[in-house]
Parts: structure tokens; sequence; C-alpha cells
């Protein structure tokens, strides 16, 4: 009777995590000809069908075999660089250190950044601005060099602020006269340089405009699956000349009491038409979604002929190593699922740059394929109702035998 339990209680929770842990969509991976790491360009209907972390999706060789992956998006952002100026004269006596830069290029700035070693001591320093590295004028003659420490790393960043300055040489003095000298190890200046990042194109999409006798369009623009757009772009046909206020977002529906229903507009993005650009960008926060739509204030003027609208998200990646004569396919849609742990996390550095890409092919739904040709369990599924019964049935013997015994001693 034990095994017997063992095994009825081992089948409900085999059926259980195999329904878990199931996929809706399969794609296929086009086969390589050489072993190696891929980077598998994930087309925006699987991005679509993730959930909001992208956590649902697995990749798989012919065997069922799990294969490790790192998922990589090419969002835009910003690079920070350090870029060191020119040093020109460095002097140090017993009473003073003497920096002379050079700012090339003229460009003006107001600020300087030392790197310095790891330092407790405290330094007063000034700093002047030259023409031409011989006649100096002052500019700041009351900085104070605050002790320096860095639980990280050996060195620290010091910024020195100023008045916005263009000249060409700059002298840094630091008073030495009570301690020795500071490492300084670079002086320079930090640079942001923006990154556009990647897009791919969403297929597919339509629109239809309403020109509403309240003085607004209202233009319904759908997708042919869900998708996670993370910028349009939109063109104006006519007028010439126009600058109108506009929304994008939803309709949703909000349930009130006695089963009463609230449809109401949710805003995403409030922007501007403007003639003045010919091509107008708004960018999204990547919600899923089948439709969106535009609402432009036209007032009394003549509503807008829009020539297209386009839907980009941010490109989606998965890297991974692949090996020639296996074929591998990815499974996904599946909010339930969490993100995977593998250990290739670890060994982002250890992967060769710049590796070949590959496009996973269009998605297939596996819930089609899988009610024309029901599983076992689903064609059945009064079996785990069964077993479900046989537990409580069995149980309630145990107990009662227990009781029995308990009475009889």
């Amino acid at each position: 009777m034990n095994r017997l339990l063992s095994l009825t209680t081992v089948f409900i929770l085999t059926c259980g995590i195999g329904r878990t842990q199931s996929f809706d969509f399969r794609a296929g991976i086009p086969p390589v000809t050489q072993p190696g790491y891929y980077r598998i360009l994930l087309p925006p209907v699987v991005v679509g069908r993730l959930n909001t972390a992208k956590t649902d999706i697995r990749l798989y060789d012919d065997k069922n075999r799990e294969i490790p992956y790192l998922l990589t998006q090419q969002q835009p952002g910003e690079q920070v660089q350090f870029r060191e100026y020119e040093l020109v004269r460095k002097t140090t006596t017993s009473v003073s250190t003497q920096l002379v830069l050079r700012n090339g290029t003229k460009t003006p700035i107001n600020s300087l950044s030392l790197i310095l070693k790891n330092t407790n001591l405290r330094k007063k320093a000034r700093l002047s601005g030259s023409n031409d590295g011989k006649t100096w004028y002052g500019i700041e003659d009351n900085y104070w060099l605050e002790p320096v420490s860095n639980s990280r790393a050996t060195s620290e960043a010091k910024i020195l602020g100023f008045p916005l300055s263009d000249y060409e040489y700059y002298q840094l003095e630091i008073n030495d006269s009570l301690s020795a000298p500071l490492n300084i190890l670079e002086v320079g200046y930090y640079t942001t340089t923006a990154e556009a990042g990647s897009y791919s194109d969403i297929p597919g999409i339509s629109f239809s405009q309403h020109d509403s006798t309240d003085h607004k369009s209202y233009v319904h623009i759908t997708f042919p699956t869900p998708s996670r757009p993370d910028k349009l772009i939109i063109s104006v046909q006519s007028p010439d000349h126009y600058r109108r206020s506009a929304e994008l977002g939803q309709f949703r529906i909000q349930k009130k009491k006695r089963n009463r229903r609230h449809r109401f507009f949710e805003t995403l993005r409030s922007f501007e038409l403007n003639s003045m650009d010919s091509l107008h960008t708004v960018l999204l926060p990547n919600q899923p979604t089948s439709d969106l739509f535009l609402i432009i204030e036209n007032q009394n003027n003549v509503p807008l002929t829009l020539g297209s609208i386009k839907a980009r998200q941010v490109t989606t990646e998965m890297l991974a190593e692949l090996k020639p004569g296996k074929s591998y396919h990815l499974a996904f849609g599946n909010p339930a699922v969490g993100a995977p742990n593998y250990d290739l996390v670890y060994f982002k550095t250890k992967i060769p740059p710049n590796p070949p890409v590959i496009q996973a092919h269009q998605p297939e739904s596996v819930r089609a394929s899988s009610s024309s040709s029901p599983s076992f369990f689903t064609a059945n599924p009064w079996l785990i109702w069964l077993a479900i019964g046989l537990v409580v049935v069995l149980l309630s013997y145990f107990s009662y035998q227990m009781v029995t015994d308990m009475k009889n001693r």
C-alpha cells in the first residue's frame, strides 16, 4: 500500500511538472557549418510573445537538451570615456607641484578631472590659464584637495570646477610645503557619447484614420501579432505647414460595480507634430500590445493626411554555442517560466568578440499542433482525477487504521 501511494503521488507530480514547463510556441534555428558562438537574431514576432522580463524562452538541440545562452539587447544609451590632456610640463619642488596642461582645441571647459592615488592628505591648490603658456591669468585661488579614499580601487577621480574658460594652457599649482606631494596619475576630462542602439522593423503594420467632428483625428494602428514596439516613426503627407499636439496610447476597459465597464484612454506619450521635422519619432515603453491609438488635436485646421507609420523594436539577440550537424530550435511563450540559471553568465569575457549572426525562423504555435493530436493525459483528464481520488481514499484508510490501533492499545 505504501508503494502504491508513493507511485500515485509521483504520477501526479510528474503530470503537474510537465504541464508547467510547456511552451506555446516553437521556432527553428538555421543549421551552422562551423562550431562556435553565434548571435541568434530574434524576430519581433518572437520577442512580442515573451513575458515582460523576457525569461520564458529556451534553446534546445535535436535531443531536446537545453543549451545555455545569453540574451542581449542593443539598447540606446550613453558611453562615458576619460580623455587625458596633453601634459606640457610637470615640476616638483620642496614646496609645490606644478602641472601645465594643454587644451589644444581651445574647447570651452569648466572642469578638470584628476586621477589620484588614495591618500589621507589635504592639500591647497590654485588654477591659472594662459593663451601662450607664458603669461598666466588667475582662475581659481582656493581649491582644497580633500583626502581620497576608495575601498574598491587604489585611485580615485577628483573633479575641480571653475568658470567656463577657453584657454589653451592651464597651470595647476598644489601646495606641498607641509607634506610630500600627491601621486597624480592622469589629468583630463570625461566625455559622454550617445549610442543610438540597434532596431529591427516590425512588419505588417496597418492604420486607419477617422476625422471626428470634435476637431480630432483618431488613428488606429494595428499589429499583425502581439508586439513590443520601442518607437514609432510617423510621416505626414499634407498639409505643408502644421503644428499639432498629439497623444499616443491605448483604450482600456475598467470594471466598475454592478458589472459596469468604463472605457478610458491611457496615454503612453504626449508629443507635437511639427512640419519642421520630416519624420516624427515617438519613443515607447516596450509594452506588449496588439494595437495603438494616435489622437491628433486639429482645432480649426484641416486634418493631417498621414503618409506612413513604421514601428521598430530594439534588436534582441541570443548568444549561444552551436555545433554543425545538429538541429536547434527555440521554445517560448509561458509567463509562468522564470529565468534560467546558466554558468555561461560568469564567462562573458571568454566569448570571442563579433560572433556571426543567424536569424531564427518564424514561430509556429505548439498549442495548435497539440490540439490536433492531443496527448494521453489531455485526452483522458479523468485519469488525473482518478489518481487524486485514490490518494484521498488511501490517506483516509491509513488514518482509520491508525485510530483503530490506538484504541486497541
